[in-house]
């Protein structure tokens, strides 16, 4: 019998384990599946912003790419999960035919025990088997017998009692994943039907764009010449607060690492540590274009080369600081692209594309304080704030610093 006991016992734990596992497995697709559902959700706002203006722009074409890019995510995410919950199903039917196996021993223990006991029913019987003992120490030993046989039979009663139960809510957990299945089969069967037309209504986009295509390539050059020269504005800024911070803390090479005090150092260790779940720039927005190169979906004669990344966000967005940290410039290229750069410790974060700040060189600032108004291009109907993420010198990925 304590071989029984064990065998459960190790059967229970490692079914334990194994559950655990896969339920967090499945939490972390059902948070990702959530913040696909709001991505999609905020560029279909946006879009529906944008879809004012009559003619077809390159910011709907963007965000129209997002979407979509979105949407095969939450496709993959939904078949992972389904993959997960076939194995939960597999396991629970496998564990099912187990428990129901031991059950059935388990009952089957039982049954003999009941015969025995009814063969040997009266207190009479026990009397004279206890009585017919040779002398008291087999007497004792026999009536021990008897209460271990009583205790026998309550503990099997238990464990017959308890591997129902288990056997009845693995029955109700295996039912319950496949209603969950089945509703994910349903909604993956809708969001695949839905980005296909979404596929078709991007292949329209870009064509009427292609009839501008000579024009949109000028706008794009045009862009990032502004952008080269607001780059070479914030490289030299960002270089003029090296070379003081390392003066001031006497720091006698010329290397681009920047000398901090032990506050600064303090401020950017934590930081660091928050990397991939800083606050986005903008309460609500979406990625029109990603960190480095890369070409346009409409031109691919140009190679757009970018420092940081844009986001796309509704008229009269505010961008707000990520971290706390310190304002060290306020950058004015001209009335509509007013850029903030803020230190903290030895990272910068820099918010362009701003056509009203709130903020002045040397001001403290709070996580998540807003700095500026974002500039709305009436034209295209887009507003769009560029934000750069640098450590000294070094140009960083945002998109992997800030939470998903």
């Amino acid at each position: 019998m304590k071989s029984l006991l064990r065998i459960i016992l190790i059967c229970i734990i490692s079914l334990c384990a194994t559950l655990g596992y896969a339920q967090k497995t499945k939490a972390a697709l059902e948070a990702e599946i959530s913040t696909l559902r709001k991505d999609i959700e905020t560029a279909n706002k946006l879009l529906k912003e944008t879809s004012k203006n009559k003619e077809v722009t390159l910011n709907q074409v963007s965000l129209m790419e997002k979407k979509i890019k979105n949407r095969q995510q939450l496709i993959n995410a939904y078949n992972e999960q389904i993959k997960v919950l076939d194995q939960n199903i597999a396991k629970g039917e496998r564990d099912i035919k187990s428990m129901s196996g031991e059950l059935v021993k388990l009952q089957g223990e039982y049954s003999k025990m009941v015969e025995f006991a009814y063969k040997n029913k009266s207190q009479y019987d026990f009397l004279e088997f206890i009585f017919a003992a040779d002398d008291f120490n087999q007497a004792f030993s026999r009536m021990r017998y008897i209460q271990q046989f009583a205790e026998a039979r309550k503990t099997k009663m238990e464990q017959i009692a308890k591997t129902r139960k288990k056997v009845s809510g693995e029955v109700e957990s295996v039912k319950q994943n496949r209603e969950e299945q089945a509703a994910l089969l349903a909604d993956e069967k809708v969001q695949q039907e839905t980005m296909m037309k979404e596929k078709e209504e991007l292949k329209n986009q870009v064509a009427a764009l292609k009839k501008k295509e000579g024009t949109i390539q000028k706008s794009i050059k045009d862009k990032e010449a502004q952008a080269k020269q607001f780059q070479k504005e914030i490289d030299k800024i960002i270089a003029e607060e090296i070379r003081k911070a390392n003066e001031k803390n006497k720091k006698s090479d010329k290397s681009d690492k920047m000398a901090l005090t032990p506050t600064e150092k303090a401020l950017s260790t934590s930081f660091a540590l928050n990397k991939g779940a800083l606050p986005w720039p903008v309460e609500r927005g979406a990625i029109s274009s990603a960190y480095g190169k890369h070409t346009s979906s409409i031109s691919d004669k140009v190679t757009i080369t970018n420092n940081g990344i844009d986001i796309v966000s509704n008229e009269n967005a505010k961008a707000r600081a990520i971290f706390e940290g310190v304002v060290v410039s306020v950058v004015k290229p001209s009335a509509t692209n007013i850029g903030v750069i803020i230190r903290h410790g030895d990272y910068f974060t820099v918010y362009s594309q701003l056509d009203e700040v709130y903020v002045n060189r040397g001001d403290k600032v709070k996580t998540k304080q807003e700095i500026g108004r974002i500039h709305t291009d009436k034209t295209e109907g887009k507003t769009e704030l560029h934000f750069e993420l640098r450590q000294g010198t070094d140009c960083l990925n945002p998109s992997t610093w800030l939470a998903k």
